[in-house]
């Protein structure tokens, strides 16, 4: 005969597992101001929100700017976007989220930031880091763990298009040689950018002029070659631009639809 004990052991064993989501928190003043602050291993006053189920940021000017870092991590966090002017903040944390777009004017709010972690969360496409291009102080990086980073290249393409200031990249130094292996990769030595940085961007090349005699052209064509070389310059100048602010319209659109998926949990 089976003993209660192993009758109740055995219903745990076998009952299916139970397991419930922590429900999703709202960045409020009072969680602000309730959240500890203290000063970090590198003498950093750090505000810290990690951990609590944030979807959305929201009303951290409650935090008044007094922070060094700002630690977002393990929360799920969509939108890198929507801050205050925080012109102490150098250190952003952001582990563990959802992440999938940037505020393009990021820059504008938090413009001596030099340390942003983005490691396990959600980028997906190159062109969606073109924010971080104006952060002209930014040195660190970590997209570990994004998908991202595993397009062919990404490595390179960061060196490159991000900003002059970046020194490591998910935690690996930046050295010499591939900042100008990054170049070669992408600029075409004349200025302008190479055919891969092009396809990157969502740019689609313009065919140049074909050298390749077409029987019946007659002298006009051979006098008007230099004019028609011009606007084909310019044509291919204007689709360009076209293009970019295609590639840049669809990253808002992501940015924005990102941003209503957040809000929609609270709905």
């Amino acid at each position: 005969m089976e003993s209660p004990l192993a009758r109740i052991l055995t219903a745990n064993l076998f009952s299916p597992a139970i397991t419930t989501t922590p429900p999703k928190m709202k960045l409020t003043a009072d969680l602000i101001n309730n959240s500890p602050t203290y000063i970090n291993a590198i003498k950093d006053r750090e505000l810290d929100l990690s951990g609590n189920q944030i979807s959305l940021i929201e009303n951290l000017g409650a935090a008044r700017d007094l922070n060094d870092s700002l630690n977002l991590c393990d929360n799920s966090i969509r939108v890198l976007g929507n801050f205050p002017t925080l012109k102490r903040l150098h250190s952003l944390y952001l582990a563990d989220n959802r992440i999938a777009s940037i505020e393009r004017n990021l820059a504008e709010y938090m413009p001596n930031l030099q340390t942003l972690v983005l490691t396990n969360n959600d980028i997906s496409d190159l062109v969606d880091l073109e924010p971080l291009r104006n952060m002209e102080r930014l040195e660190i990086v970590s997209l570990v763990n994004n998908p991202v980073m595993r397009k062919p290249h990404a490595r390179l393409w960061c060196v490159w298009r991000l900003s002059s200031s970046l020194r490591v990249l998910d935690f690996e130094k930046i050295g010499q040689n591939e900042r100008n292996e990054a170049k070669r990769l992408f600029e075409d030595g004349k200025g302008g950018i190479s055919e891969l940085a092009k396809s990157i961007l969502a740019i689609e090349s313009v065919a140049a002029a074909s050298n390749v005699f077409v029987p019946g052209e007659g002298l006009d064509a051979v006098l008007g070659g230099e004019q028609q070389q011009h606007q084909e310059a310019e044509k291919s100048a204007e689709d360009i631009q076209r293009e970019q602010s295609i590639a840049e319209l669809k990253a808002r659109i992501r940015e924005e639809m990102a941003q209503v998926e957040a809000m929609e949990e609270f709905i």
